[in-house]
């Protein structure tokens, strides 16, 4: 992929330098570096940046699916976003920064944003929307499935 000048991070949280920290998509291995993660897509920075608030489980967990790339929605399986709440876009330069897939780019080293910009995180709804019951079993499925895989490869390397 072709690199941008800039690339973007979303966040809930407001910070003056983006610290690497362990990625932990449990789907996809380019989702699992240690590093600061940046897009190219300002809107799917964006979605992250609309927070996740845990459900009455105390469980928050959302996704940007394949088929929702194109009209680009953070589906929320449990929880919701921060309504009301603020949210944080973070553009940087993409100097230091190594493609790892789709339109993820990360940096292990942190990051200074060359601009913060907050949002109202009510002004990006159009960003969001819940999964239907079947979506919400299928995704819990394939999650489960996930980690029991993992499991098993771990203690096969032991």
């Amino acid at each position: 992929m072709k690199r941008s000048r800039f690339l973007y991070h979303g966040s809930s949280k407001r910070v003056n330098i983006l610290l690497p920290k362990k990625a932990s998509d449990w789907k996809f291995e380019a989702g699992r570096h240690f590093g600061v993660y940046a897009t190219s897509n300002r809107d799917v920075a964006l979605a992250f940046a609309l927070g996740g608030i845990p459900d009455e489980t105390g469980t928050c967990h959302r996704v940007i699916r394949e088929k929702d790339r194109k009209t680009l929605k953070m589906v929320f399986v449990r929880g919701h976003p921060n309504f009301g709440g603020k949210g944080y876009l973070y553009k940087l330069s993409s100097k230091g920064f190594r493609y790892v897939g789709g339109d993820q780019w990360v940096c292990e080293n942190p990051v200074n944003p060359i601009k913060i910009i907050e949002i109202k995180v009510d002004d990006y709804l159009h960003l969001f929307r819940y999964a239907t019951e079947q979506e919400r079993l299928e995704i819990e499925s394939e999650f489960r499935k996930q980690m029991r895989s993992r499991k098993k490869k771990k203690r096969n390397k032991s």
